[in-house]
C-alpha cells in the first residue's frame, strides 16, 4: 500500500479561500523536494500573460529543477515549477523560479516572447476545477482581472 502524498496548502488570504493540492513524489521527486524546500512562500500571485489560464509565485533564491515530468499542455489543478536562468534576449537577465497553478482549461506555456516552454509537473490539486475547486480557481481569476493576489503556498505537516 501506498503512503500518502506530502501536501501543499494554497490560500489567498483576502478571501480565505484555500485547496490542498498533493506532492507528486513519485512522479518528480527531486523537483517536488525543492519545491518543499522553498515553503512557505507568501508573495502576489501574478496572471500569466502568454499561457492562458494560470498564476504564478515568483520564488525567492530560484534554483533549477532536474529535466523530470516535464509538461507544455498543463491540465487544471497541476502545480508546475518554472526556472528561467535570466539568459534571454528579453525578461530578467537574472534567474527566475515560480511556482506555477494552472486553474482552467486551454493552457499552452510560453515564456517570454510566447516562445513555448516546458514545466515540470510537481504537485496536482485533487477533484474537478468547475465542481470540487469552484471557489480557488475564481480567486486565481481575479489575478487578471483585478491585478496580482498575494498567495500563501505552504506545507501540510503531519
Amino acid at each position: 500500500m501506498n503512503s500518502p502524498r506530502r501536501q501543499l496548502r494554497l490560500t489567498f488570504p483576502s478571501s480565505g479561500i484555500s485547496v490542498l493540492a498533493e506532492l507528486l513524489d513519485d512522479e518528480a521527486p527531486a523537483s517536488a523536494a525543492l519545491v518543499w524546500s522553498m515553503l512557505p512562500v507568501e508573495t502576489k500571485a501574478i496572471h500569466g500573460m502568454y499561457s492562458g489560464a494560470e498564476v504564478f509565485a515568483m520564488v525567492d533564491k530560484p534554483q533549477p529543477a532536474p529535466a523530470e515530468n516535464l509538461v507544455q499542455l498543463p491540465l487544471p489543478g497541476e502545480i508546475l515549477y518554472f526556472f528561467d536562468p535570466g539568459s534571454g534576449a528579453t525578461g530578467a537577465k537574472k534567474p527566475v523560479g515560480e511556482i506555477v497553478v494552472v486553474y482552467g482549461r486551454g493552457v499552452t506555456l510560453r515564456a517570454h516572447e510566447g516562445v513555448p516552454t516546458h514545466c515540470t509537473l510537481c504537485a496536482r490539486i485533487p477533484g474537478d476545477w468547475k465542481y470540487d475547486w469552484r471557489e480557488f480557481a475564481q480567486e486565481c481569476r481575479k489575478a487578471r482581472w483585478e491585478g496580482p493576489q498575494l498567495l500563501r503556498i505552504e506545507r501540510v505537516e503531519g
